[in-house]
């Protein structure tokens, strides 16, 4: 907490007043920062792109910070550790609340006559809930940020097309 505070150039008495500990803190830095890829990922599904380019964009909006960050530090699988023992709850609803986004954005999409969702039997939910869990295999222990970007540019054009996009 010192080194915390030293840093925030804040005594250690007046962090204790914000925080109680390490754990509070990275609860709220990682709280903070899925809020912030979230509001990007929903500008991405926002925009007049076609679909195939807001899904892109809304997907590494929402995954290359945070694989960044792991990637940037030596102690990139302690963060994830941590992340998973501290803040499951909040990357849950993270999760839940882009697979809500992705819904929405199909919704629309199957309106506007962009996909068929009905030739590829699936509602929105189901598609959004497909695409969100296929992103998963995408990452990998030694994945670059470079490979990563590919494969969901891959994985994107793939899914866009299979539902009649």
């Amino acid at each position: 907490m010192e080194d915390i505070a030293s840093e925030a150039g804040l005594s250690r008495t007046a962090l204790y007043l914000q925080f109680r500990n390490k754990e509070d803190i990275f609860r709220e830095l990682a709280g903070g920062l899925h809020e912030e890829v979230l509001s990007q990922a929903e500008a991405a599904l926002d925009g007049d792109q076609p679909l195939a380019e807001s899904l892109r964009a809304a997907v590494e909006a929402k995954t290359l910070r945070m694989i960044e960050i792991v990637h940037a530090s030596p102690h990139g699988s302690e963060l994830v550790d941590e992340k998973n023992r501290l803040c499951g709850d909040l990357a849950t609803d993270s999760e839940r609340r882009f697979q809500e986004m992705l819904t929405q954005t199909l919704i629309r999409a199957d309106e506007a006559r962009d996909i068929d969702l009905g030739a590829a039997g699936l509602s929105a939910s189901e598609a959004a809930e497909l695409f969100a869990h296929a992103l998963y295999g995408l990452k990998g222990p030694d994945v670059t940020i470079d490979r990563y970007r590919k494969r969901v540019a891959s994985l994107v054009k793939v899914f866009v097309r299979g539902l009649g996009g």
